[in-house]
This record gives C-alpha cells, structure tokens and sequence, in this order.
C-alpha cells in the first residue's frame, strides 16, 4: 500500500498560510497620504488646512467642533454634540477619508495625493 504523498491537513495548511501572506500583503500596501483637510459646515468651506503644521481649529453652529491637526493627522478632539460619533471616528490622514458630525452639519475631508478606492459604479 502506498502512502498519499498530499495529505488533507497539507491542503489546509497550505491554503492557512497562503491566506496569512495575502492579508499581510494587503494591510501593508503603501497609501496615500492626503496633504491638506478641508473643513466644511453646511456644504461650505470654513477651512482648508494643510495637514503638516500642526493646529487646531474651532467650527460652531449649532453645536461646536475643535478640529486638531497633529503629525499629519486630523481628529475631533473636542464635541459638545449628542452622540459624539465625530470624536469615535479617531485620526485620519488619508485621502478620500473623512469625520462626519451630522449634528452640527460638519466634515472635515481629506484632500491631495490619491484616494483609496471603496468602490466603482457605472452608468
């Protein structure tokens, strides 16, 4: 009798560790980091910052928003509205990526170099 030269545990194996490396490969890739933030309240512009001077910035309306710019990053570090989703988001630095605050009507959006893609539609 002859022993099987691939057994079904080598198969697993093989498929576990190829499915490591992609996932390393993938989290690792280069991207894009954005230079500048835009700030915008209600569709229009309250500032564009760029992200490699660190600041803060303060937007109010109907709550109030402190934007801070730090090591090429932007987060919200200070909210006074109900949910507080905005402060949850944490720092982005990417372009295409953004903070959100519906309540007060605020998005703070990452701009310049290339955005990562989510998704493509057709007409």
């Amino acid at each position: 009798m002859q022993k099987k030269l691939v057994t079904k545990s080598d198969i697993i194996f093989t498929v576990v560790i190829a499915a490591a490396v992609l996932l390393v490969w993938f989290f690792t890739l280069p991207r894009a980091e954005g230079k500048t933030v835009v700030i915008r309240r209600g569709g229009e512009t309250v500032a564009i910052l760029p992200l490699t001077e660190d600041t803060t910035c303060e937007v109010d309306g109907l709550y109030h928003n402190v934007f801070e710019i730090e090591g090429g990053s932007v987060r919200v570090a200070e909210t006074d509205c109900p949910n507080r989703q905005c402060e949850k988001t944490g720092n982005i630095s990417r372009a295409g990526e953004a903070i959100v605050c519906a309540p007060n009507g605020v998005t703070a959006t990452i701009t310049g170099g290339e955005a990562d893609v989510d998704g493509i539609t057709g007409s």
